[in-house]
């Protein structure tokens, strides 16, 4: 150990302390097509869950917090994984100091907004589970005071948890042992490393509240969406029948007992023994039950790896651990930078009011000046009225 010329003490680093091979492909190629895409991504997200028409619908306001909160998720994780292994690939010192200061600041931001992601998708899951099978009771209690509130709770929880992530790292005057620059490197504190705080915090507390709890409500209260779902489908057929039925009852085949049926279910429907889901909602559920089997998917190998490491499965090989470690941090910067695709797929609304979005945008405007296609500029009215002079022409032209 050496001085710096303040008097601290300074370490010493070597050529081999830096990032490994599969560290630099992940850190330096993967993540950082993955950070740019999420941010343009959820940005979208922002500005179509922002619209009025989106508004309205109250469910769309998690969605619209959680856009934001993987931005800062993805925007803080550059800093944290890509950005150290720019600046060591670069040599410069400025540039390895200005990068260790980064991490220490950005690493709780990062931390803290994936929490909040992870909680809000909880939030929704649980707001579309009572819509979908205890609708006259989320009629009662949703309101805007009260989504507003518990989006504020979400926010207020990840803050709290996350607190101590803001003394686990700091940072340190170092040389190299070969060029003898001075630099700063990012090191554990002792109060990171402190046996209590490694088994109730970092071991116990983060399994239970970023793994185990998600895990189990995302599956439970999906199982019982799904379910609801496939109830309500087989219902809407049998009453499709039994409706077609009740009209052809002028007919010799058809009992006229079985007339009554379809009314008895209307009547159940509007008692409230029998709750079958509006078919305007189900887009909005699928897209939710969507976005939850991505996120659990997407997450499986993180939740896998932290099991790993608690019961120290994977401490003799530090190549396989790298490797997963590289593989859970990149799917789980996917998870939240592909959450547009699964709003496009299963969200017509969404994907209405995003054409409609692109159509009048100032690009758009530019590249039909330009000599594009004239059918990008077309709104949804000027597309119907197309489509309805084209079936009035062939009319008329069928009767010359």
């Amino acid at each position: 150990m050496s001085k710096g010329i303040d008097g601290e003490p300074i370490c010493e680093m070597d050529t081999e302390d830096g990032f490994t091979e599969v560290q630099f492909v992940f850190r330096a190629y993967l993540m950082p097509f993955t950070y740019l895409f999420g941010i343009i991504a959820n940005t979208i997200n922002v500005i179509i869950f922002s619209h009025k028409k989106m508004r309205n619908q109250l469910v769309n306001w998690f969605f619209l917090i959680l856009s934001i909160s993987d931005i800062f998720v993805l925007f803080s994780s550059f800093f944290v994984f890509s950005l150290p292994v720019y600046a060591e690939y670069s040599g410069n010192a400025e540039s390895l100091r200005i990068s260790a200061v980064l991490i220490v600041y950005f690493y709780p931001i990062a931390q803290t907004s994936l929490t909040m992601s992870v909680y809000l998708t909880i939030l929704v899951s649980t707001h579309r589970y009572l819509g979908v099978c205890h609708p006259f009771l989320i009629r009662r209690i949703s309101n805007r005071s009260v989504v507003r509130g518990v989006i504020i709770f979400a926010i207020v929880f990840a803050i709290s948890f996350n607190i101590p992530r803001w003394s686990e790292l700091t940072y340190m005057p170092c040389s190299h042992k070969d060029t003898k620059k001075e630099t700063l490197v990012v090191i554990p504190t002792e109060f990171m490393i402190g046996p209590w705080y490694t088994l109730i915090y970092r071991n116990a507390a983060y399994t239970i509240v970023m793994f185990f709890l998600p895990f189990a409500v995302l599956i439970m209260l999906n199982v019982r969406i799904v379910n609801t779902l496939r109830m309500s489908n087989r219902l809407r057929r049998q009453m499709t029948i039994q409706q077609t039925a009740c009209k052809s009852s002028r007919f010799p085949g058809i009992k006229p007992s079985e007339t009554g049926i379809l009314e008895k279910k209307k009547l159940s429907i509007k008692s409230g023994t029998l709750i079958v889901p509006e078919r305007r909602d189900h887009g909005v559920t699928i897209m939710l039950v969507a976005m939850t089997c991505e996120f659990l998917l997407f997450n499986l190998l993180a939740f896998a790896n932290n099991m790993l490491e608690l019961t120290g499965a994977t401490s003799g090989n530090s190549r396989i651990e790298t490797f997963l470690v590289e593989i859970s941090s990149l799917l789980v910067n996917i998870n939240g930078a592909s959450t547009i695709v699964v709003y496009m797929i299963f969200g017509s609304k969404y994907r209405a009011i995003f054409l409609k979005w692109i159509a009048g945008s100032k690009f758009t405007r530019l590249a039909v000046q330009a000599g594009a296609p004239s059918f990008f500029s077309l709104g949804p009215n000027e597309t119907t009225q197309l489509i309805t002079n084209a079936s009035t022409y062939d009319r008329t032209r069928g009767r010359r």
